[in-house]
């Protein structure tokens, strides 16, 4: 917790007394499209996104990147068109496959999700989110079977959630 309020900190630092990032250099706005995200601002964080994508059409962390932003404004078409560019350009991102489905999920389009979390799983073998996401949504669509296996594996990499999950759930 210590870490998440000095990195906030940190951040709010950063962004107000900075000025801007230095422009012509994607890196840098893709590092202040972050810490944009970081404070909540999730516009700014796309318009430095956008920037670091104008300079670098094929950069693959801002095309990730503000397609969470997306995410957190519920403009999940939007970015399920990035997290698909972010794959495009890096077959192996489960973290870009995790979100995808996350965003997938949330417009209740359940088969495609869990593709996602099966692809994301499949580049991550322990990728303990992956497997919590689709181990509840596998409960919710009545796998309990795979449900259960998903929170066991999850729970056994360190998942409270899943652990919490199975002890409320586990059982039935």
């Amino acid at each position: 917790m210590k870490r998440l309020i000095f990195f906030v900190v940190v951040t709010f630092v950063f962004v107000f007394f900075s000025g801007r990032v230095e422009a012509g250099s994607p890196k840098k706005m893709v590092k202040q499209g972050e810490a944009y995200y970081a404070l909540g601002r999730f516009s700014e964080a796309v318009a430095e996104f956008n920037l670091a994508i104008a300079e670098e059409s094929d950069y693959q962390q801002a095309y990730y990147a503000r397609g969470k932003a997306f995410h957190e404004q519920q403009k999940f078409r939007e970015a399920i068109a990035d997290y698909d560019k972010a794959i495009e350009l890096k077959k192996d991102c489960a973290r870009a496959f995790y979100h995808r489905g996350l965003a997938r999920e949330a417009l209740q389009e359940y088969t495609e999700a869990v593709s996602d979390y099966d692809s994301a799983i499949a580049v991550r073998n322990q990728y303990e989110k992956a497997l919590y996401a689709r181990g509840a949504l596998r409960f919710k669509l009545d796998d309990r079977s795979g449900a259960l296996d998903d929170m066991k594996r999850a729970a056994a990499l360190g998942s409270k959630k899943a652990s919490d999950w199975l002890a409320e759930k586990g059982s039935r």
